[in-house]
């Protein structure tokens, strides 16, 4: 696989760690995760806290990706849902993203949202993951 990150020098450098834009070619695999909620291995929801929430969040997200023969590394894309203020914990969430991605940031949304189906949910991620 071969992946180019695209940031358009025309357009915003990105304000985080991010890519615009990730370029994929060659004979690959794509992963398409379902959005991931902040379950422990338990079964059980973790604590009311976004913050405890988005770090299980991403840990299901790391394991679903092993477990589809892949690695973080090819995550080429995520969408995050917060129903909390996201301003508020925005340094604690960014602190958890950067323990995952530590380079070759994946192209990136954030989306606040008024409620998940389960009225527990306060953060959600999916991704899109792209292996030889």
């Amino acid at each position: 696989m071969v992946k180019e990150h695209i940031n358009a020098a025309d357009a915003y450098a990105p304000p985080w760690h991010f890519n615009q834009a990730v370029k994929v070619t060659e004979g690959t695999s794509m992963i398409f995760l379902s959005a991931l909620a902040g379950y422990q291995p338990d079964g059980t929801l973790a604590e009311s806290d976004v913050v405890a929430q988005a770090e299980a969040a991403f840990e299901n997200m790391a394991k679903v990706v092993r477990a589809a023969g892949g690695s973080l590394a090819d995550v080429v894309k995520t969408t995050v849902y917060v129903r909390e203020d996201f301003l508020e914990y925005r340094d604690a969430l960014r602190a958890i993203r950067s323990r995952y991605f530590t380079e070759n940031y994946p192209a990136s949304t954030l989306v606040q949202v008024v409620g998940f189906a389960n009225p527990d949910y306060l953060f959600q991620i999916e991704a899109i993951a792209v292996i030889n």
